[in-house]
């Protein structure tokens, strides 16, 4: 693909502000734009072109796409990891659980994840009108509010209830900004997620907004979960998409429940691409498969998160937010930083 200046002029603003603002890349840097080969280029160069204004040494390095999400990638690319001060991950599939990922950031590397990144987003309110300096403190006492509950119950209007321990697990946070050397953020994804407790994960999941190795769901998929493993997947093309490839990886640790996520972005929207879709605010997800990245126990191949829309979660009993449109429900002790929310648009009520 012949890539020209043109085609990534209307990328620039938000190239430049993952760059700038969000991994804060300095002169003489080393960076890596890692995308494959089911990615448009047009991404992995503007990005490249905008670290190269701040002064970086930038490598834009193409790979064949990865059968499975969290698939590890090819050796030269590893090598490439390895001897890079910031990775800019504009793939097809999650690299954050590969052990590429893991050496590279234990060498130092900050690890931008940017999974599925398309040109829309680039463009996208997510990551041009937020700002992320603002709405740290927000997403930061989320993950305090959830790492100290023991316990969580998510339900949706669509059916969803499921039942968790947190007992003795750490939230992580997204903020989409990067600055420590060894850390991963998405961007533009703000959330907060943590490894429930794996046995203790029992319910219903009515997935109604996006299964990250397929897309946006054209029709609901229903899990049946029972002490934190998938029994049951029910419904149309995309529930026999997600049971092809949970079948295909031929091992049991990947119908594990690993995640729940909360998103906390104002300004995202649903479209098909999981590192926006992830962090919409007014979503929850969960995952199957690895989450040793948040320090949970569960080592398996592959990590598949899905969305839900118009959530409530509840922490010990007492609502910590709650979404219906453009209406968000949030604990007292969120409402005094709720300011960025109101100003894109959100209407914030206490529950």
């Amino acid at each position: 693909m012949n890539i020209k200046m043109g085609d990534i002029a209307p990328l620039m603003e938000g190239a430049q502000k993952i760059v700038l603002e969000c991994a804060r890349i300095t002169p003489k840097e080393r960076v890596l734009v890692i995308t494959d080969t089911g990615r448009d280029l047009a991404v992995a160069y503007a990005l490249m072109e905008a670290a190269m204004e701040v002064g970086s040494e930038v490598t834009v390095v193409t790979m064949k796409e990865r059968d499975a999400p969290g698939l590890e990638p090819p050796p030269q690319v590893y090598t490439a990891m390895l001897e890079s001060d910031v990775i800019l991950q504009v793939t097809s599939t999650i690299m954050g659980y590969t052990q590429a990922k893991k050496d590279a950031c234990k060498k130092g590397a900050r690890f931008a994840a940017m999974t599925c990144m398309i040109p829309e987003i680039l463009t996208s309110p997510a990551l041009t009108e937020t700002d992320f300096e603002n709405l740290k403190p927000f997403v930061e006492k989320m993950s305090e509010m959830v790492t100290a509950a023991a316990s969580a119950r998510v339900t949706t209007q669509e059916g969803t209830d499921l039942v968790m321990s947190l007992e003795g697990r750490t939230a992580e946070l997204c903020t989409a900004i990067l600055e420590t050397p060894g850390k991963l953020s998405g961007m533009p994804d703000l959330e907060v997620y943590i490894a429930p407790v794996e046995d203790s994960v029992n319910g219903v999941a009515i997935i109604d907004a996006t299964i990250s190795s397929s897309g946006l769901v054209t029709s609901p998929v229903k899990l049946t979960i029972k002490n934190g493993i998938v029994q049951k997947i029910e419904g149309g093309k995309d529930a026999e998409a997600l049971r092809d490839i949970l079948e295909r990886q031929k091992n049991p640790h990947v119908y594990q429940i690993a995640e729940l996520g909360i998103g906390l972005n104002p300004n995202a929207h649903l479209r098909g691409a999981i590192i926006e879709d992830e962090g919409v605010l007014g979503t929850v997800h969960i995952a199957v498969g690895d989450n040793t990245l948040m320090n949970g126990a569960n080592k398996a191949p592959i990590h598949i998160d899905m969305v839900m829309k118009d959530p409530t979660v509840v922490l010990d009993g007492s609502v910590a937010i709650s979404a219906k449109g453009k209406t968000v429900y949030v604990a007292p002790e969120l409402l005094p930083l709720t300011t960025p929310l109101e100003s894109s648009g959100w209407n914030v009520r206490n529950p």
